[in-house]
């Protein structure tokens, strides 16, 4: 039937009745007929009987189509603007509630804390025991009124009792966001405290030297010591004991330290002796973890100098390391020097 219907008239019906449909779309139905009585005084009363058929069919499509757009429309009071639901909405994230620290209450100096010390209190160090029998933690100390700046020299020399009793509590007067660590070669300094390992709030430096809280470090700056044996560039600590020039990184790259050996159990920290971080290795020797096994002291080896402007040489026939002591392989986030394993 609609091949038989002039394609002026369905043309002008259909124009008329869509002109309806976008703007009234969530006005009342009742404005139907007057717009019908627009489309008979267009077309003629005659004409519209004729096409009758075609003008039923067309009206009866977009009444549906007018129902599905009337079933979106905003009900008195609501917001007519739709939402975005190309985007998932904003969830809180799954963190503990913040709580206010008294004096002496367990805190985190560096990354997230569900404890913020109370008004006049910093979390730092506290240094619990007898001396050379303590132990060190982390909670809400008072700040002093004239505390200690970045890299000044500093001591756990501010003693005080738990509110609740107990034995007696030592801790520094660095200022807030800082704690007393032992540098090398040098004492004990005020440094900025940070998450082990995570370069937030260390800007140009690095959070690879860690302290005697486990998880926090403290920012530092690189030596530019020479790793690969026979070392170079690293002084005595304070006691008249060579450092050891060590790799170390972080989440945002890595550099050369010089630090004293750090014992790790019973391991002796030779070659292929176990390890958790290099530092437990002897002079040489890097903390490699091996596949399937522990991680091991292994040594550490050159890799080829990348030219000015360019990229390194091509590695893929790779680079073996003296005395059947395997393949010198690249350190992630340090670009100057590898590990034989």
């Amino acid at each position: 039937m609609l091949s038989n219907v002039n394609g002026n008239v369905l043309r002008d019906a259909w124009l008329s009745l869509s002109r309806w449909a976008p703007t009234r779309a969530c006005t009342p139905l009742v404005t139907l007929p007057r717009d019908l009585t627009t489309l008979r005084r267009m077309h003629g009363r005659g004409r519209l009987r004729q096409h009758a058929g075609a003008l039923i069919f067309l009206v009866a499509g977009l009444a549906l189509s007018s129902i599905s757009l009337l079933s979106g429309c905003p009900q008195n009071g609501e917001d007519p603007t739709p939402a975005d639901m190309a985007l998932p909405t904003p969830q809180p994230p799954d963190l503990p509630p913040v709580t206010k620290g008294a004096l002496f209450a367990d805190c985190t100096p560096a990354g997230y804390s569900d404890v913020v010390c109370d008004t006049g209190l910093r979390c730092g160090f506290v240094q619990v025991g007898d001396a050379g029998k303590e132990g060190t933690l982390t909670q809400c100390v008072p700040t002093a009124d004239k505390p200690l700046g970045l890299n000044e020299v500093c001591a756990f020399d501010q003693q005080a009792a738990s509110p609740t009793g107990g034995v007696q509590r030592r801790h520094d007067r660095c200022g807030p966001g800082l704690g007393c660590v032992q540098t090398e070669p040098g004492p004990f300094r005020c440094r900025t405290l940070c998450e082990l390992r995570k370069r937030s709030g260390c800007k140009d430096q690095l959070c690879v030297l860690g302290t005697l809280v486990s998880g926090i470090g403290y920012c530092a700056s690189a030596d530019g010591c020479k790793p690969v044996s026979p070392q170079a560039k690293c002084g005595l600590d304070a006691e008249g004991k060579p450092l050891t020039c060590y790799v170390l990184t972080d989440d945002k790259g890595g550099g050369t330290f010089c630090m004293r050996r750090q014992p790790f159990g019973t391991s002796s920290g030779v070659l292929d002796a176990p390890c958790e971080r290099s530092p437990n290795c002897d002079p040489g020797l890097a903390c490699t973890p091996r596949s399937g096994r522990d991680s091991a002291c292994r040594p550490y080896c050159d890799l080829p100098e990348i030219p000015d402007g360019g990229t390194r040489p091509d590695m893929a026939g790779q680079i073996p390391c003296g005395s059947d002591l395997g393949i010198c392989r690249a350190i992630s986030g340090y670009e100057h020097v590898g590990r034989c394993y």
